[in-house]
C-alpha cells in the first residue's frame, strides 16, 4: 500500500523553519514531494538550486523525474553535482554569486553525501547555508556508518538544531566502547540515538524506509584452502614488512585483493548462480574490485552462461537494457548507481566481496528500486574465515543495528504524532 503524505502538514512544518528533512528510499517519491513542496514557496523564491551526486544527475532517467514535476518553474532550476562544488572553484564561486544576489530554495538530495565535515563539499556547504532563504534535505537512509552522519547535516540546515562542535557531538552522543579493557571506537547507544532523533524532531517532514518486499538473508562462510592460507599470510608479512607506515584502509584494501577470489568462494559463487539460474531468476553480483570479474571470467565457472558487466566505464543504460532483454546475471562494482533498472524482474543479490562502507549495500537496494519493487529479495552474503573478515562483518552488524532502532525510533515519533 503507497503511504500517503499530507502535503499541507509537511507544508506547516517546513515554514515554521524554512528547512527539513525527508528520509525517503524510492527516489521518484523524494522527488515529488520535494517539487509540490516548493510550489507552496515559488512567490517567494527566484530559483531553485538543485544539488545531488553527480551520477544522479548524469541520469537521464533522474533529471525526467524532476523535469516531469515542475512543469511550472523548470526554468527556475540551477543544478549542481555535489563533488563539482569542492572541485571546481568556478562552479562555487557561480553558486556563491547565485545565492548571494537571490532569494533560493536549495535541496539536497542524498544528503549523505556533506556528512564528512572534512569533505571540501561539505565545508562550503557549510559556509553557504545562510544564504540560502530554505534549505531540504533528502536522504534514502537517515544513516549509514554512525550518527555522525548527521552533524554536518543537522549544522546545513540550522546551527541551533545542535548548539555544539563536533567534538562534543561525538562525546555525548557517541561514547567509546570499552572491550576488554581496550577502548575500540565510538558507538552510539540506543538511548543516545533516540536523543538525537527526538531533537531532529521538528525537523522532520516525513518518511518512508520501510521495505515494501520480504527479504530472505543467506550467509555464506567459506574457508581458503591450505595453499592459500599459506600464501595469504606470506603476503600478508611481505607487505607489512615492506612498509614504513601502515594506513588501515590501504591495508584492508590490500589484504582483500590477496583473498577475495579463492576457489570455495568461487565455487559456492558457482552453486548458488546455479540455484538462482534454475529457478528462472536474475541476480546482481557485487564485486569490490573490477580485478575479481577478471578472476572469474578466466575460471570459466560461468561456462557460456551470458552476463552483463556494470561498472564506472560502462554504458549504464546500455548494460541495464541488456539485462533486462538478454541475461539473467550482471556483475556490479559497488558505487555505482542503478537508476532505470526495474528491480521488479530480479529478485536476487550477492554481495561477492564486502565492504566497510555500509551506504554502499544500503544504496545497493535502495537505488534499485527507481521504477518498481519486488515482491521478495534473496540476499546472498558471502564471507572468507579471516580475521579482517571478521571484522567487517562485526562492522556491519554495529552499522545494520543501528540503522534498524533509528527505523523504531522513527515509527514510534509517527505514532506519536497520530
Amino acid at each position: 500500500m503507497q503511504k500517503e503524505y499530507p502535503f499541507d502538514t509537511i507544508y506547516k512544518k517546513f515554514s515554521q523553519r524554512n528547512a527539513g528533512i525527508l528520509f525517503i528510499n524510492i527516489a521518484t517519491k523524494r522527488i515529488e514531494i520535494s517539487l509540490k513542496l516548493i510550489e507552496y514557496f515559488l512567490h517567494d523564491i527566484e530559483y531553485v538550486i538543485w544539488i545531488a551526486p553527480s551520477n544522479f544527475l548524469r541520469t537521464l532517467i533522474y533529471t525526467n523525474e524532476i523535469k516531469k514535476n515542475c512543469q511550472k518553474f523548470r526554468h527556475r532550476i540551477k543544478y549542481y553535482a555535489a563533488e563539482s562544488i569542492s572541485v571546481s572553484d568556478s562552479k562555487y564561486l557561480d553558486l556563491y554569486n547565485l545565492i548571494n544576489n537571490h532569494r533560493t530554495f536549495c535541496v539536497i538530495d542524498e544528503s549523505l553525501t556533506i556528512k564528512n565535515s572534512e569533505a571540501g563539499r561539505t565545508k562550503r556547504l557549510l559556509f553557504l547555508s545562510p544564504y540560502f532563504t530554505y534549505k531540504l534535505i533528502l536522504s534514502s537512509a537517515p544513516v549509514t556508518q554512525g550518527l555522525i552522519d548527521l552533524y554536518s547535516q543537522l549544522e546545513f540546515l540550522d546551527t541551533k538544531i545542535l548548539k555544539m562542535s563536533e567534538q562534543q557531538f561525538n562525546h555525548i552522543f557517541m561514547p567509546y566502547k570499552y572491550q576488554n579493557y581496550m577502548i575500540m571506537k565510538h558507538w552510539s547507544r540506543s538511548q543516545d540515538e533516540n536523543n538525537i532523533l527526538q531533537i531532529m524532531k521538528p525537523y522532520i517532514l516525513g518518511y518512508d524506509i520501510d521495505k515494501k518486499y520480504i527479504i530472505n538473508h543467506y550467509n555464506y562462510d567459506f574457508e581458503l584452502t591450505p595453499r592459500e592460507k599459506e600464501s595469504y599470510q606470506q603476503e600478508k608479512l611481505k607487505y607489512i614488512q615492506s612498509k614504513n607506515r601502515l594506513v588501515f584502509l590501504q591495508v584492508v584494501q590490500n589484504f582483500q585483493k590477496i583473498y577475495t577470489v579463492s576457489q570455495n568462494k568461487l565455487y559456492g559463487l558457482q552453486k548458488v548462480l546455479h540455484e538462482i539460474l534454475d529457478r528462472q531468476e536474475k541476480a546482481l553480483i557485487y564485486l569490490k574490485f573490477r580485478d575479481e570479474l577478471d578472476i572469474i571470467k578466466e575460471t570459466k565457472i560461468l561456462h557460456d552462461i551470458p552476463f552483463i558487466e556494470l561498472t564506472k566505464r560502462t554504458n549504464k543504460r546500455k548494460a541495464i537494457k541488456a539485462f533486462e532483454r538478454d541475461a539473467n546475471i550482471m556483475f556490479c562494482t559497488y558505487g555505482v548507481e542503478k537508476f532505470g533498472l526495474n528491480m521488479q524482474i530480479c529478485n536476487n543479490i550477492v554481495y561477492y566481496s564486502q565492504t566497510f562502507d555500509y551506504q554502499c549495500k544500503v544504496r545497493s537496494l535502495d537505488s534499485v528500486t527507481f521504477n518498481g519493487m519486488p515482491s521478495y529479495m534473496n540476499i546472498y552474503d558471502f564471507w572468507i574465515n579471516t580475521n579482517l573478515e571478521n571484522l567487517i562483518k562485526d562492522n556491519l552488524e554495529h552499522k545494520k543495528d543501528l540503522l534498524s532502532n533509528m527505523y523504531r525510533n522513527l515509527n514510534k515519533i509517527e505514532v506519536l504524532r497520530l
